[in-house]
C-alpha cells in the first residue's frame, strides 16, 4: 500500500502535463491576440501622425497591410474566444474608422483624411483603446476581473502559483518561437512584395496636370522605376510629389515620387498592386518582347 501514492502520482503526471499544455496554448493565443491589437493601435497612431505632419507615407501602407492580414470576422472570433468580448465594440469601432480614413486618404488625400479624423474624434478613440487594451495583463482572465477594475480595463493580479509559473514559462517559450516564425513569415512576405521584375512597357505619368510620356523599366507590387521622355522646359516630377501612373492594361495607380535621376524617377504606390495586375503587366511585357524581333524581320 505504501507504493500507491507513487503510482497515483505517475498516473496523474500525464494529465497534469496535458492540462498545462492546454493552458499554455490558450495563454499563447490570448497573448498573440493582445500583441496584434497593440500593433494595430501603434499603426493607427502612425497613420494619424502622417496625416498631421505629412512625414513617412509608408505608415498608411503598414496600417493597410495590418487590416488586410486581420479580417473582421476572424478578429471578432478571436476576441470572443479569448474572453475579450467586453472590448470588442471598441476595437470594431476603431477598426471601422481606420478603414474609412484610409479610403478617404486614397481618394482625396491627407488633408481631407485629417479633417475626417478630427470630426470623428479618432485621437480620443485611440487613447481610450490604448488605455483599455494595452493595460491588460498577457494572461487576461475575464472571470477574475472585478467591477472596479473594469472601468480602467485592468484585470486583477493574484499570487502566482507553481503551476501558473510553469505554464507561463511554457507560454513564453512557445510565444518566443512563434514570434520568430511570424517575423520570418512577415519578412518573407515583404520580400515578395518588393521583388522587382524587368518590365519594359510604354506608359504615362500624370503630374501637375501634365501628361508625360514614359516607359516602365521595372516594377514590384510596391513601386516602380519609370523613364520619362522629357519635353524641352518640362522638369521631372520632384521627390515627394504625387503622380498618377497610367500603365497598360490596368487601372490608374496613385503613387509618390521617392527619388529622381537624370531621366528616371522611382515611385512608391499608395496601395500595393494586386498579383493579377502584376501578372498582366509582365505578360504584356513578354508579348511585346516576342513581337519586336518578329516585326524586325523583313519578308524576302
Amino acid at each position: 500500500m505504501k507504493h500507491w501514492p507513487m503510482i497515483l502520482a505517475a498516473l496523474a503526471a500525464p494529465v497534469a502535463v496535458w492540462t498545462l499544455a492546454d493552458r499554455a496554448a490558450a495563454s499563447q493565443a490570448t497573448c498573440m491576440l493582445q500583441s496584434d491589437l497593440v500593433i494595430f493601435q501603434h499603426e493607427a497612431r502612425g497613420f494619424l501622425e502622417h496625416l498631421r505632419t505629412g512625414n513617412d507615407p509608408g505608415k498608411a501602407t503598414r496600417l493597410q497591410h495590418w487590416l488586410e492580414d486581420h479580417p473582421v470576422v476572424t478578429l471578432r472570433m478571436q476576441m470572443r474566444q479569448a474572453g475579450m468580448a467586453l472590448y470588442e465594440p471598441l476595437a470594431m469601432r476603431l477598426l471601422t474608422q481606420q478603414k474609412g480614413l484610409l479610403q478617404v486618404y486614397s481618394r482625396h488625400g491627407s488633408a481631407k483624411a485629417e479633417t475626417s479624423a478630427e470630426r470623428l474624434g479618432t485621437a480620443a478613440l485611440l487613447e481610450e483603446f490604448a488605455a483599455r487594451i494595452i493595460s491588460l495583463p498577457c494572461k487576461y482572465d475575464p472571470d477574475q476581473e472585478q467591477v472596479a477594475d473594469r472601468a480602467a480595463g485592468i484585470a486583477r493580479i493574484k499570487g502566482i502559483s507553481q503551476e501558473t509559473a510553469l505554464a507561463s514559462s511554457l507560454s513564453a517559450l512557445v510565444l518566443g518561437c512563434g514570434g520568430l516564425i511570424l517575423a520570418e513569415r512577415v519578412a518573407r512576405r515583404h520580400r515578395r512584395r518588393r521583388r522587382r521584375y524587368p518590365c519594359p512597357l510604354p506608359c504615362s505619368l500624370k503630374a501637375n496636370r501634365q501628361m508625360l510620356r514614359a516607359e516602365l523599366v521595372d516594377i514590384s507590387r510596391m513601386g516602380a522605376k519609370i523613364r520619362v521622355w522629357q519635353l524641352p522646359g518640362t522638369p521631372l516630377p520632384p521627390p515627394r510629389s504625387e503622380v498618377m501612373a497610367i500603365l497598360p492594361g490596368v487601372e490608374e495607380i496613385r503613387a509618390q515620387v521617392t527619388w529622381q535621376s537624370a531621366d528616371c524617377v522611382g515611385v512608391k504606390f499608395s496601395e500595393p498592386v494586386t498579383g493579377e495586375d502584376l501578372r498582366t503587366l509582365l505578360n504584356r511585357s513578354k508579348q511585346a518582347a516576342t513581337a519586336a524581333p518578329a516585326a524586325a524581320v523583313k519578308p524576302a
